[in-house]
Formats: structure tokens, C-alpha cells, sequence
């Protein structure tokens, strides 16, 4: 069971348990039809990887593989919460990290758009899970939990959290994070994956992943605003940001006890996860390399040679630690 309350409604949540919050706005990388129309499938015994993958892989490869891939939680399985954990996963998309982690904790799966939460109810119905976990439809920022968490992940959630609400982009980012360590237990972490504003591949011309051209999220925030603002006549809403920006803003939501690990090559995909320091380096300078792709369109990159000797000229001089494409963070408040 879970609590929390609602616009001063106190509720409980028993395992296996479904609540709905209204929502104005939030993320969709499918149309409302098409997630309806495959959440059918499921219910109807289609497994659920093979319902996205006949809809999906020859229209959209790149979405497919960020659903069904096992590799999208492969940082959960190198470094798994202790069994029976109560963990939150904000932003839960499709189920790819609340579904294997419901095998073994108590997940709740927070997700704003109703037909990726609906999707997820059915699959989790179809692994055998779905009574190991909680289900909410609602925004972060709506919710004050009475329930602590001993894990709270947050995996490609904090870059768009400024795109769907008022406010000054930076300081809803810090708050949204001053709100998860409020909902961690004593002992309780959060991992987050986000790009690197200065991964090489972005400053070597890749699109960024979130406004699809290249040249302004590897700037300074302030920077990237201004020259967003003359490109498209927007206001920029989503902000990456470097090991020690990020460390920044950690500690500044109350979050200073910081690990970073590198996700090679994406935290997407990844297929390699190294502490940030030496050991990334060292991978570099042996060889080591996981061919990039655009993390926009999962395209893979033309100039993966060019990439490649970068990372190992730069290696001996510990600096291609810090330009990696994107990073596992985790952070507790002690």
C-alpha cells in the first residue's frame, strides 16, 4: 500500500492499485489511438513485445528498441535495490524500468499520459507483476507522498519536466528535484539518466535529442536560451547539463552525495556502464567504444572513427570521462 494526497485528499493505494489524476499536458512519442489500439492487443494475449514490435519496427525502429530492449534496464540489473524495496518511477513511459523491478520491489509506476500508464497496467498484467505494483496517472508536482522510497528512478524525466509547466525551466527543475528527496526514505536514492550537454557527440554536430538540431543545448543555459529564442521564436524548456552542473543542482536540492556513472553508449540503450573517472578513461584508452547513434531518431552517427580517436586522445589526458554522451546519476541525501 502507498499513500498520498491530492489536492488536500488523503489516499490509499492497495497493491495492484489504480488511481487517475487529471493532466493537461505531457509527453506523447505516440498517438493516443496507437497506444489504445496496442493496449487492446495485450489485453487480448498478445505478448507485449511483440504487439510493439508489429506495429512499430519497420514504421518506427527506434521506438521499438527503447520499448523492448532489455538493455533499457540494464543499470537496474548491475546495481539492483535490495529485494522487497519500495520504489518510485517517475515518468514510467511504457514499463521498462517499473516492470523488471516489480519482479522483486514494490514499484509505483507514475506516469502522466493516460494511454502509456493503461499499456503498462496490461503488460504488467501480462508478466505477472501487476501485484507488486502501484498505478498513477498524475503529474510529480500534484502528489504529496506520505510513502517513503527506498529508490526513486528517474530515467530521460528531468530535461522535460520545465516542458510542461509554467515557469522559470531551471527552478521547476530544482524544485522537482527538492520533491523527490522529500519522498526518500532515511537511506533512500534517486537515479537519474540524462545526455551530457557536452557529450562529444554533440559538440562534434549530433542533433540533441530533445530539440532535434544541433549546435544550441551544448551551450551554457543561458546561451542556448538566447540563440534558441532567435532561431525559433520558442523559449527553450528543456536543459542538459555537464557531471558538475548537474552535481550542482543536486546538492542544491538537498542531494549532495553524488556517484556518476557513464552510460556508453546512451542511457537509452546502454551496453556499457563504468564509474565517471578512471575506469571511463581506461575503457578509451584500450579501445574500448560503443558506436553512437543520434539519441533524436536513433540514426547511427557517420563519423564514428573521428569519435573514436577523440575518446582515446583525449583518454590519457582524463577528459574523455567527462565528455560521454550521458550519465547514470545517483544521489541520497547522505
Amino acid at each position: 500500500m502507498i499513500e498520498f494526497s491530492h489536492v488536500g485528499r488523503r489516499i490509499r493505494l492497495e497493491s495492484g492499485g489504480f488511481h487517475a489524476v487529471r493532466v493537461e499536458r505531457s509527453y506523447h512519442d505516440a498517438p493516443a489511438s496507437e497506444l489504445q489500439a496496442l493496449t487492446v492487443e495485450v489485453e487480448g494475449g498478445t505478448p507485449w513485445r511483440e504487439a510493439v514490435r508489429r506495429r512499430y519496427e519497420t514504421a518506427n525502429p527506434w521506438l521499438t528498441r527503447i520499448v523492448t530492449d532489455p538493455s533499457r534496464g540494464l543499470f537496474f540489473r548491475q546495481f539492483p535495490p535490495a529485494p522487497g524495496a519500495q520504489v518510485l518511477d517517475i515518468g514510467a513511459g511504457w514499463g521498462q524500468i517499473a516492470l523488471p523491478l516489480a519482479r522483486a520491489c514494490e514499484v509505483t509506476a507514475l506516469e502522466p499520459t493516460p494511454e502509456r500508464l493503461a499499456f503498462i497496467r496490461a503488460a504488467a498484467a501480462q508478466e505477472a507483476v501487476a501485484r507488486k505494483m502501484h498505478f498513477l496517472q498524475a503529474d510529480f508536482f500534484e502528489i504529496d507522498f506520505a510513502t517513503r522510497f527506498d529508490l526513486v528512478a528517474c530515467i530521460g524525466v528531468l530535461e522535460w519536466v520545465p516542458a510542461f509547466r509554467p515557469g522559470d525551466p531551471q527552478e521547476l527543475q530544482l524544485e522537482f528535484l527538492r520533491r523527490i528527496r522529500g519522498v526518500l526514505a532515511p537511506k533512500g536514492k534517486v537515479v537519474i539518466g540524462i545526455e551530457n550537454r557536452l557529450g562529444l557527440k554533440y559538440l562534434l554536430g549530433a542533433l540533441d535529442d530533445h530539440l532535434g538540431v544541433a549546435g544550441i543545448a551544448v551551450l551554457p543555459a543561458s546561451l542556448a536560451a538566447e540563440q534558441w529564442k532567435a532561431r525559433s521564436g520558442k523559449e527553450l524548456r528543456c536543459f542538459t547539463y555537464t557531471h558538475h552542473e548537474l552535481r550542482q543542482m543536486l546538492a542544491a536540492a538537498g542531494l549532495p552525495n553524488v556517484t556518476f556513472f557513464a552510460a556508453l553508449p546512451d542511457y537509452k540503450l546502454p551496453e556499457v556502464i563504468l564509474p565517471l573517472g578512471n575506469e571511463v578513461d581506461a575503457f578509451f584508452d584500450n579501445g574500448g567504444f560503443c558506436p553512437e547513434s543520434e539519441g533524436y531518431s536513433g540514426t547511427p552517427l557517420t563519423f564514428q572513427s573521428e569519435l573514436q580517436a577523440h575518446y582515446r586522445s583525449l583518454a590519457p589526458l582524463k577528459a574523455a570521462s567527462a565528455l560521454v554522451p550521458s550519465f547514470f546519476a545517483v544521489a541520497s541525501a547522505a
